[in-house]
Order: C-alpha cells, then sequence, then structure tokens
C-alpha cells in the first residue's frame, strides 16, 4: 500500500469538492498511521482508529499531511509537490500549504524554532564584570581579574580538584586497594594450601610479601595524595595558560563545551604531542603520577565517548595548524 493510494482512500472517504490549495487556504494536519492485522495493511486517521491499532501494529505514517477546512480537501506534501511555491520570510520558494522547501530528495523547513536547535549561537555573558574582583563585603579590589580567563582558571582548577583530591577519586582508590587486598588474600590461601599438599613449612614472611605484591600491583594514590592536594593552585597556575591559548588558537568547533576540552586537555599534557622528535607541547611529568586512569573517567561523570571525540578533534586542530605553520613556529605559539 503505497502513499498515493492511502491519499485517494481517505479522500474518497471524506469526499468534498477537490481544488488546488493555494496560501490563502485554512489547512490543518492529519496525522495518518499504517497499521498491519494479520498480514493486512489497514490506514488509521481520525475517522478509523480501532482499539487494536497500537504500537505493536504500527507499520508507518505519513508525513506533511494536510486537509483543507474549507472543501475538504487533502494535500500530501511530497518532493513531487505540485502546488505553485511561494516566498517564505527567508526569500526562498516553499510549499504554501507545509512550509517544506524540497531540494532534489531532501527537505528542509525553514523554520528558527527548529534551526535554533542546532545551530550553536553566541551568548554574551552578562553577570557582575567584577565579580572575581570583589571582596566579601563587596568593595571591588586593586587587582581587576578577566571574567571570561577567571572563569576558564577556575574550570581547570574546578577539573583538577575533582580527578586528583575529590571523594569520588578516594573513593575509587579506596576500591583499588579492597580488590588488591582480596587478591592478595586468595595467593596467600592458595600458598598455605600448596605448603599443606606438600608437607611445607608456611612462611610468615613469604605470606607477608605475597599480601603485599598482590594489594599494591597497582598503584594506590590515596597515599600520596595528601602530597599533592597542597599543589593543585600551582599546578593549575602551570597549565592553565597552555589549556586557554590552545583553547583560542586552534579551530575548535564551538559546539564542545570548555568543560570538556579541559579533561581532554588533561591527558594531553599527560603525554605531550611530538612531531618527527620535535615537542611541541611539553609533556607534564607529574599528570603520570596524579591523575586517574582514562578508563575510569566515567566514575567522574566524564563520558568516554565524548571525551575521546574531543581529544581527537585537538589533535586534528593542531595537525591542521602543521599545514599553517612550521614545527618552530607552532613550539613559540604554545
Amino acid at each position: 500500500m503505497n502513499d498515493a493510494h492511502v491519499i485517494n482512500h481517505i479522500q474518497s472517504k471524506i469526499g468534498g469538492v477537490l481544488h488546488i490549495c493555494t496560501e490563502t487556504c485554512c489547512t490543518q494536519t492529519m496525522h495518518v498511521h499504517v497499521h498491519k492485522k494479520d498480514g493486512v495493511e489497514h490506514i488509521r486517521w481520525a475517522r478509523n482508529n480501532k482499539p487494536w491499532m497500537c504500537k505493536g501494529t504500527f507499520v508507518r505514517s505519513l508525513n506533511y499531511v494536510f486537509i483543507c477546512k474549507k472543501t475538504g480537501t487533502i494535500h500530501h506534501c511530497t518532493e513531487e509537490c505540485n502546488l505553485e511555491p511561494v516566498p517564505n520570510d527567508d526569500h526562498t520558494l516553499a510549499c504554501p500549504v507545509s512550509g517544506v522547501q524540497w531540494n532534489n530528495e531532501t527537505e528542509v523547513v525553514r523554520s528558527w524554532k527548529l534551526t535554533s536547535k542546532c545551530v550553536p549561537t553566541i551568548v554574551s555573558d552578562k553577570r557582575d564584570p567584577n565579580m572575581f574582583s570583589r571582596a566579601k563585603d563587596g568593595t571591588v579590589l586593586t587587582q581587576t581579574l578577566n571574567i571570561k580567563d577567571e572563569s576558564c582558571k577556575r574550570e581547570v582548577h574546578r577539573t583538577l580538584v575533582l580527578l586528583v583530591c575529590s571523594h569520588r577519586r578516594k573513593c575509587q582508590e579506596l576500591e583499588k586497594f579492597h580488590h588488591g587486598r582480596q587478591l592478595g588474600i586468595k595467593q596467600v590461601n592458595r600458598y598455605m594450601k600448596h605448603c599443606r599438599d606438600n608437607n611445607k613449612c608456611i612462611t610468615a614472611c613469604t605470606m607477608m610479601n605475597i599480601l603485599v605484591t598482590e594489594t599494591f600491583s597497582k598503584p594506590v594514590f590515596l597515599r600520596i595524595m595528601s602530597r599533592f592536594e597542597p599543589q593543585i593552585e600551582s599546578i593549575t597556575d602551570h597549565v592553565y595558560p597552555i589549556i586557554v591559548k590552545l583553547w583560542n588558537i586552534v579551530e575548535m568547533p564551538r559546539q564542545i563545551a570548555f568543560d570538556i576540552f579541559v579533561p581532554a586537555m588533561l591527558y594531553i599534557l599527560q603525554r605531550g604531542i611530538r612531531v618527527d622528535g620535535n615537542v611541541i607541547i611539553k609533556k607534564y611529568e607529574l599528570f603520570d603520577t596524579i591523575l586517574p586512569d582514562a578508563n575510569t573517567l566515567d566514575d567522574f561523570d566524564i563520558a568516554k565517548s565524548t571525551f575521546t571525540q574531543t581529544k581527537n578533534t585537538i589533535r586534528m586542530c593542531i595537525r591542521k595548524l602543521l599545514k599553517q605553520y612550521s614545527v618552530d613556529e607552532l613550539k613559540e605559539i604554545f
């Protein structure tokens, strides 16, 4: 049952005086669905709505179906639309009934309500320009901080605190410790069983060695976390300029938010970026110790797929910059 057969069937049921609709006609949208029961397809519309017609029997729906309130004429707007197109508010020719502009085999709805959902817009910051330069009583300090730069710096600081010394990181490290300890106890039990089966002496030092080795087979950062927690501020001051500079220079798609860009850059700085043996972005050695495993970022509400995609996009943008600048010029920029 094709679309033309469905429309002709509904038109025969409605009757009315057929005519060609124009932009002056008052039309109403019709909901037309095709359902299947016992191998036979049935048309569901306002005058034929059976109780058995549900999601389980649904086959497909017809889009852009309109009925003229005055004459009862049905118009189904498709790429073969035979109505005379009229210019709309965007000065493009569109169907006078549906408002759809057909272009070969694709349709474009010219509506700001729909396009605004996909096209990123520039939002101006209306907050207090001295919000980061005020004392507790509200007076402005002599030092003036740029609201955009300071917001970015605080986002870098917030991300570092989250990944290095937050409650979530402590829970993650404790879980890692308990998992390693359980493995260590299992190995100790196997050692004791082996000694009993072979009539050998059980050595306490060997048991302790097995337990400690298995428990800390993966480094537990919790033991040294307190040493790095006071350094978060200085680490932020060191890496923040690099992150913001790269954010401003590279041709980043602006649909990637800065709070997603920051963790991706932190893990890029963990390894650095080299081109033909030349260091473009230096490796930050401390990140090897303090950052958690990238595979566990879901524990910090950082989506792994978005994180990986952002890292790849940053590297792609740097490769594009290499076509415009030499390696030495890029090293000076960063």
